[in-house]
């Protein structure tokens, strides 16, 4: 049985779920650059809207959608949207915003050893 060390920042797999947010998407086609964008409180997920950008186009933002009360509302209706997007022809990628504390990231930066039988 062979065994590889590897060292692993621990507090990155410990807090990835945590961290990193799905919540907006960029989506291309021919030289036009469009976004979509949930964007939140920040005292929590609610309330929500779903912004819609042309950022080639010079158009002014877009809100589609809003919620008060059920995040997932939002979530929805976003990723509905880059349904519709790529169905439309453009190609779409999430964007990943980070949202872990200063203190998170520290931790993140001290290695830890963990031994992966193969």
């Amino acid at each position: 049985m062979k065994k590889t060390l590897l060292l692993v920042p621990a507090a990155v797999l410990a807090f990835a779920p945590l961290a990193a947010i799905a919540d907006s998407w960029s989506c291309r086609h021919t030289n036009d650059v469009r976004e979509i964008h949930i964007e939140r409180s920040a005292s929590g997920p609610v309330p929500c809207q779903v912004v819609y950008k042309k950022l080639t186009e010079g158009v002014e933002d877009q809100v589609l959608w809003s919620a008060e009360n059920d995040a997932e509302y939002c979530v929805q209706k976003a990723t509905e949207f880059v349904a519709k997007q790529e169905s439309w022809g453009w190609t779409c990628v999430e964007t990943i915003a980070d949202k872990s504390s200063e203190a998170e990231s520290m931790r993140a930066e001290e290695p830890s050893a963990e031994i992966i039988e193969e």
